[in-house]
């Protein structure tokens, strides 16, 4: 992962964890480049990113502003706009998930991998796709957000578009996205939130991987 999209990740981050709200000013650029240990350039360029997404407007002489709260693609995006929501909102969610997570929201979480483990093993793709969707699902809802569990439930890829894309590759492709999976729970366990959001971010890179082969 680049700097710039850890950067990028780390204010989507801020934004679901309320730190700024809908036309809130953002901190001058030295203060939030000093809180992130990054330089301004590298702030810059992901402010630049995340304001041709619409998420905020800066405004010359004035600050950066937020623009627009983090939501997910509208119901009828193709799976690839999906896909590319998924990657913005997705890790944001799973990193603020590893640092409020408890055992109880942990053992939901694990109790869905036989499951997915089993349909894989039985070429049930249908339960496959559902389990995974549903662990997405699950784990936003540790943060107690509606507006964010809404957004998510929004931009995750429907059933039945996924479930096309994983019946047309091979057994070793569908081992590659559960290990993802695993080790987003892995790196849930051990609260890692930099590795739990690096494995969100792969698994949904290697679903639109997929979809661009395809």
């Amino acid at each position: 992962m680049t700097k710039q999209a850890y950067v990028e990740q780390l204010l989507i981050q801020s934004l679901i964890e309320g730190r700024w709200k809908l036309f809130d000013r953002l901190p001058p650029e030295r203060i939030l480049a000093e809180e992130m240990k990054v330089n301004r350039t590298t702030l810059r360029a992901a402010i630049t990113s995340l304001a041709a997404k619409g998420i905020f407007e800066t405004r010359h002489g004035s600050g950066t502003y937020v623009r627009m709260l983090p939501a997910g693609s509208t119901t009828e995006g193709t799976l690839r706009e999906k896909l590319d929501a998924c990657l913005l909102l997705v890790p944001p969610i799973i990193r603020s998930c590893s640092m409020s997570i408890r055992p109880s929201h942990l053992l939901g979480l694990e109790r869905l991998f036989p499951i997915a483990g089993a349909a894989l093993r039985n070429n049930d793709m249908n339960t496959f796709v559902q389990t995974q969707m549903q662990f997405f699902l699950e784990a936003a809802r540790v943060i107690g957000n509606d507006s964010i569990n809404a957004s998510l439930a929004d931009c995750l890829p429907d059933g039945r578009s996924l479930l096309h894309l994983l019946e047309s590759c091979g057994l070793p492709l569908r081992e590659t996205i559960f290990a993802c999976l695993a080790s987003i729970l892995g790196a849930l366990r051990h609260a890692d939130a930099d590795e739990a959001a690096a494995a969100a971010g792969a698994y949904f890179t290697n679903l639109k991987t997929l979809v661009e082969n395809a």
